[in-house]
């Protein structure tokens, strides 16, 4: 056992500087040592000593070691049960203990070498919590995890969607927040490429970008495919639908129903669709326009078979109340079925509030009588149209005070809208703030754009691209018409899949 510790424990970060040489050894050593665990008969040796070996590991300074050695105990301890999971790997066994030990601390460094084992012990995790129906235990865990081996969170993988849907299943969305605050704007490159050949660092270097090390052979990502990445956003606009971030909601809502395609839309951008239509009514008061990468006859389709949906908006933006209850009445089985019920639930309650709104462009105070009056279509007792009002200026969405009379005798509530001078001061605080964050996103823009040129003039379609050039270049014979009509027939250009199909 002291011999295969002392294997084990060859690799720890004290070796790692910043160095490019140090950097090429500490490689060195952390391939020699993969080179070991890889043998054909170790699994089996490791796994007969791993509560030793587990025991005297450090997750963070041996955390390759402790991966294989965990992962070998657990294969040996699942068997050929894959459905089952044994009671070790389930919250609170010994397994999962040490499982949650090493994804709260592991060196990110070493991990970048066992993205296959790192990856299947994440999904073990959200496995075992689910088998058990405590979701939330594995929530906090991966999401720090996820963080800890990427802590910009830019690339897409496969690890993203499980994790949202987890978040979706424990009803845990606040906690999902650290991972959709990021700006994910990438998928896993592609290996093979001439750049990745010649300018990729070690894996254990400083990276300015994650894509550098999680690629499609990285194995910390399953092979993604457009319903991955249309089900990420999808949830992630549920999450802010259920944290009543409506702007958020939409925006995710909008990359899910411009995605582009060729023929047909595919279910999930239709469910997209029916749940930008009532967010746009809870967040705006009114059916946004649909985002202008999705073309005409993709609306056309989406407007075909979400009749009901646009219906409803038809009659909340022209503030006919008995036209909505007929709507929603006559649909009610359409919106069980599409799980939205509570959506629209909360367009009707949100049919007050815009009517509540509405006043402030036309009277500068009213009585709470009078509000109840002009904005409910139903009777409401003045209670609950001082807490609505109430809620609506403290959200500041509504922008007024509330007066309440001193005199015992006379206990009329006043509303009082703010004038236009205050309206106007509001918004160009909110503009101030808007400006801020759009900065922010050109920032990440501007370097994301950079990095792919830099992909791009390195890749190998341009490589072959500036050989056929130069081959065009020393043959005069070939004029400019001639040689486009070469490069259209001998090099296969993928077509514009952000541009309209017909």
């Amino acid at each position: 056992m002291a011999e295969y510790l002392s294997q084990l424990t060859s690799v720890s970060p004290c070796l790692h500087t910043s160095t490019p040489s140090d950097e090429e050894d500490y490689d060195k050593h952390i391939r020699d040592l993969i080179t070991y665990l890889q043998q054909p008969n170790r699994p089996s040796e490791l796994s007969s000593v791993s509560g030793y070996l587990l025991d005297n590991l450090d997750p963070y300074l041996h955390s390759l070691s402790y991966l294989s050695v965990l992962h070998f105990k657990i294969q040996s301890v699942q068997g050929d049960n894959k459905t089952r999971l044994s009671k070790q790997v389930c919250p609170g066994g010994e397994l999962w203990i040490k499982a949650v030990r090493l994804l709260r601390g592991f060196d990110p460094f070493q991990i970048r070498y066992a993205g296959h084992e790192w990856r299947q012990l994440i999904e073990l995790v959200i496995q075992a919590a689910q088998a058990v129906s405590k979701p939330l235990l594995a929530v906090s865990v991966v999401r720090d995890a996820m963080l800890r081996l990427d802590p910009s969170s830019e690339v897409l993988t496969s690890v993203h969607t499980a994790f949202m849907r987890l978040t979706l299943i424990a009803r845990s969305y606040s906690l999902a927040l650290p991972i959709l605050e990021r700006h994910i704007c990438h998928f896993p490159t592609l290996t093979g490429q001439a750049y990745q050949k010649y300018h990729q660092p070690t894996l254990c270097g400083e990276h300015e970008s994650s894509m550098t090390f999680l690629t499609d052979g990285s194995g910390f990502s399953k092979k993604l495919t457009y319903r991955d990445h249309l089900q990420f956003f999808l949830y992630g606009a549920m999450i802010y639908m259920a944290l009543r971030k409506w702007d958020r909601a939409l925006h995710y809502l909008s990359i899910v129903i411009s995605c582009p395609v060729t023929n047909t839309v595919s279910k999930i951008m239709v469910e997209g669709y029916k749940k930008w239509v009532l967010v746009s009514l809870l967040g705006r008061g009114m059916l946004v326009s649909h985002p202008h990468l999705a073309s005409s006859h993709v609306i056309r389709a989406y407007k075909a078979l979400a009749k009901p949906y646009t219906l409803l908006a038809d009659a909340f933006e022209k503030c006919d109340f008995q036209r909505i209850e007929v709507e929603v009445n006559a649909a009610r089985s359409i919106w069980h079925a599409d799980n939205n019920i509570g959506l629209v639930q909360q367009v009707m309650c949100a049919f007050s509030k815009r009517m509540t709104l509405r006043l402030g462009m036309t009277f500068s105070a009213l009585t709470l009588a009078d509000v109840a009056q002009q904005a409910s279509h139903r009777p409401t007792s003045l209670n609950e149209v001082e807490s609505l009002v109430a809620s609506l200026v403290m959200s500041g969405a509504l922008n007024a005070v509330m007066l309440h009379s001193h005199n015992d005798d006379d206990k009329t509530t006043m509303v009082r809208f703010c004038s236009t001078v205050e309206l106007r001061c509001f918004q160009e605080h909110d503009t101030r703030e808007q400006i801020v964050q759009d900065s922010q996103l050109l920032d990440v823009v501007g370097r994301s754009i950079l990095y792919a040129n830099r992909g791009l003039e390195l890749s190998n379609e341009n490589f072959l691209f500036l050989q056929k050039s130069m081959r065009w270049s020393d043959n005069p014979e070939k004029g400019s018409a001639r040689a486009l009509d070469e490069l259209a027939s001998g090099i296969d250009i993928e077509e514009d899949i952000m541009g309209d199909t017909h």
